[in-house]
């Protein structure tokens, strides 16, 4: 299974990264796409350590970054742009949007 997390907004937080830690236990492959106020969750401590273990692979929008994100990207986490987005859409097996 490929599931596919996008993130607008950061409220969601605890459910993204819940979701994506529990994909991971089931060994499912996972990618997270991060938009507009959504990029504020590259920061997430637990995030960070799940694309450092490789269990998830986590772009954020570089757009987006500039306005609402900022400072050093975290190790694990890869700039990008909507063209992402699109791809992880075509790609995934279930996509599920916050």
């Amino acid at each position: 299974m490929l599931l596919g997390l996008v993130a607008a907004s950061d409220a969601e937080e605890d459910h993204l990264v819940g979701l994506a830690a529990a994909a991971a236990k089931r060994g499912w492959q996972i990618r997270c796409f991060l938009t507009d106020a959504g990029v504020r969750i590259a920061h997430s401590r637990a995030l960070q350590e799940l694309a450092g273990a490789g269990a998830i692979q986590v772009t954020v929008c570089e757009h987006s970054w500039d306005h609402f994100g900022g400072g050093d990207i975290a190790p694990g986490v890869t700039m990008g742009s909507q063209y992402q987005n699109a791809e992880l859409a075509h790609l995934c097996d279930r996509v599920i949007v916050f």
